[in-house]
């Protein structure tokens, strides 16, 4: 049975480096886990600062190749909801979207799974792991005036809510479509040490948080998805 996972910098385990200074990739054999697992064999397409539009052309382009998958594992929607920062600072006063509006965004995930449904692939849908809204303002606003963008903001808390926002749609595309669904977000909120598991900008996991994403994508495998109906 062979798997393969299509998103965002998440799925390729990127985190902020505070020693280093730099973005890392956390390294570890979670491939090799699940493989064992379930007896998949998972190839990982998943590409930094994609959003749903890109994953879909990486899709088709992977797709075009050749891509030989029963399970297609899809991650989107952090980037999806993220602003132009720089341009709100520039003209708060102005309405602006996301890089996707969410109407936009679910519309391209539907047609993201009913493509892979078309091609005999059965998607698994993830909800967003949750954000740090005030270590991510305090992350994108340090080389900007951050006067107007809390004007335009309200308050910063709407950051999170936001973000929220899509990975409610993403549960309810799952729902809608009858897809299984990797719950990360309901992995996260009950953690009592939430800090410690994202990271300094406020929207990476620290390794601690990759090894419970993970560890929820692990036991999805452990259930032998591959023998459910699409």
């Amino acid at each position: 049975m062979k798997a393969a996972i299509f998103g965002d910098s998440i799925m390729r385990g990127m985190y902020w480096d505070e020693e280093a200074a730099k973005y890392q990739i956390w390294h570890n054999d979670f491939l090799g886990d699940i493989e064992a697992a379930g007896g998949f064999e998972l190839v990982n397409h998943a590409l930094v600062g994609s959003t749903v539009e890109r994953g879909r052309a990486n899709f088709d382009k992977v797709v075009a190749k050749g891509l030989d998958c029963q399970l297609l594992l899809l991650e989107y929607g952090g980037n999806d909801c993220d602003f132009d920062w720089a341009g709100i600072a520039e003209q708060a006063d102005r309405e602006h979207q996301p890089k996707t509006p969410l109407q936009a965004f679910e519309k391209a995930y539907a047609g993201l799974i009913t493509k892979a449904r078309s091609l005999h692939m059965k998607p698994v849908l993830m909800t967003l792991p949750p954000i740090d809204a005030h270590k991510y303002f305090a992350w994108f606003s340090r080389k900007l005036n951050p006067e107007p963008l809390l004007h335009w903001l309200g308050d910063i808390n709407i950051i999170y809510r936001h973000q929220e926002l899509y990975s409610l749609a993403v549960a309810r595309l799952a729902a809608a479509f009858s897809c299984p669904l990797i719950d990360l977000r309901s992995a996260y909120l009950p953690q009592h040490k939430l800090d410690g598991l994202i990271g300094v900008d406020g929207i990476h996991p620290t390794p601690a948080g990759y090894q419970l994403i993970w560890g929820e994508i692990l036991r999805f495998f452990q259930q032998k998805p591959g023998s459910q109906p699409a």
